[in-house]
């Protein structure tokens, strides 16, 4: 006998509950944040007596890929008071990027799929052979990324002497990046194949932080070097941090 079920239908009347995604709502910190300090920078700047527009260029290092492009940044903005400033920014930190993983073939077979060395950066599936196809591993993750940022940050100096200056830095780095996957696959017969997949963006806000010296040896004009880090946080591939050395003129006014 087969044995009977009831459908029980609820129907709720009252008007539905939008939830905000954890994605969402940080979207809309950040924003806020970000215009909180362009609101500030905006009245600093009706304040300030002088300002400062610097270009500086570098290199970019990181321990957690393999190959980096240089760095170049175009700094302005207001000194709010004789040691204290607040600094705009642009940033083109280059295109890094990392080596392929390696495929190991050793005691392949049938059921047991070849393998991937130095794969930290993205994912490995591996699927057992059969009577009709070979046992295959493929590698799934992150080959380049070109971050490209709008900073936001404060720089308070130290004078060591008349015309040297040391600095400390902190603030926003508001950044977008392209970035690209590769899926290598490698197969039981010991051949290996590449194939990058298409390019995409993705964007967050990150703290970027640094120190750095000003020398001044003429009036209204410093040479400027510095050392930063910052990290690239998203959910579209690891997390990544940045050392960025950059070296260039300022210019005061």
């Amino acid at each position: 006998m087969m044995a009977s079920h009831k459908i029980i239908k609820t129907t709720i009347m009252d008007s539905p509950v939008m939830i905000a995604s954890p994605k969402t709502t940080m979207a809309r910190l950040n924003q806020s944040f970000i215009t909180c300090l362009v609101c500030l920078g905006l009245s600093s700047f009706a304040q300030a007596e002088g300002g400062f527009v610097s270009l500086q260029g570098g290199i970019t290092d990181s321990q957690d890929m393999d190959s980096f492009g240089n760095a170049f940044k175009l700094h302005f903005g207001p000194n709010i008071l004789d040691q204290f400033a607040l600094e705009f920014g642009l940033l083109d930190m280059g295109e890094a990027s990392y080596d392929d993983p390696t495929a190991t073939f050793e005691d392949v077979s049938s059921d047991t799929p070849p393998s991937f060395d130095n794969a930290s950066h993205g994912e490995i599936s591996r699927l057992p052979g059969s009577a009709d196809s070979p046992s295959t591993a493929t590698f799934t993750g992150n080959s380049t990324v070109h971050p490209q940022g709008i900073l936001i940050t404060f720089r308070y100096r130290f004078d060591l002497t008349n015309d040297l200056g040391f600095f400390v830095k902190t603030g926003a780095n508001i950044w977008e990046a392209e970035y690209t996957d590769v899926e290598i696959t490698a197969n039981q017969d010991q051949t290996v194949t590449r194939r990058e997949l298409r390019k995409r963006k993705t964007s967050a806000v990150d703290q970027i932080t640094g120190a750095g010296f000003l020398w001044q040896p003429i009036s209204d004009f410093a040479l400027r070097a510095e050392l930063e880090t910052t990290a690239l946080d998203s959910q579209d591939f690891e997390r990544v941090r940045f050392q960025l050395l950059t070296i260039g003129a300022q210019y005061e006014f």
